[in-house]
């Protein structure tokens, strides 16, 4: 391929669209969580919360008996929920099922104009989530529920 082609070839290409220059400082709401459930673990990436949250999903699963758990991750949050998904399911030595589902979550935005005349603009983004759906197999729920 020649440069006229591939000049040629980028032209014809749609161009991507982007966002427009904002003029005022951004306020980022928090996302809409749809119904929670106790059996829901929320995931941030707050480090420090790491161990209390694979606490929880363990309690969940063994102490207070639910069927399944449900751990959500939403953009920077997704590498640290897989994380607390594989340590769960490590520590009860791989005998678990993980059902695991991607999405794409409509997020909203604040444009607060330096203009103090000036209209607030909300602006909708796009954000990557994850919901890894864990659960004890029957015999281990059996084995468990005789031992109390």
């Amino acid at each position: 391929m020649d440069s006229v082609d591939a000049a040629a070839e980028t032209q014809s290409r749609p161009q991507e669209q982007k966002r427009a220059a904002v003029e005022g400082s951004v306020k980022k709401r928090k996302p809409i969580r749809p119904s929670v459930s106790r059996s829901d673990i929320y995931v941030t990436r707050e480090p420090r919360k790491f161990k209390a949250q694979v606490n929880r999903a363990r309690k969940l699963l063994l102490d207070r008996s639910f069927p399944s758990i449900t751990i959500h991750g939403l953009g920077a949050a997704i590498p640290q929920a897989i994380k607390i998904a594989n340590v769960v399911k490590a520590s009860l030595s791989d005998q678990m099922t993980m059902d695991v589902t991607t999405d794409t979550v409509n997020v909203y935005d604040d444009v607060v104009p330096e203009d103090p005349c000036g209209d607030i603009v909300t602006q909708v983004r796009q954000n990557s989530a994850i919901h890894i759906k864990m659960a004890l197999p029957d015999k281990l729920k059996i084995l468990i529920s005789t031992k109390r």
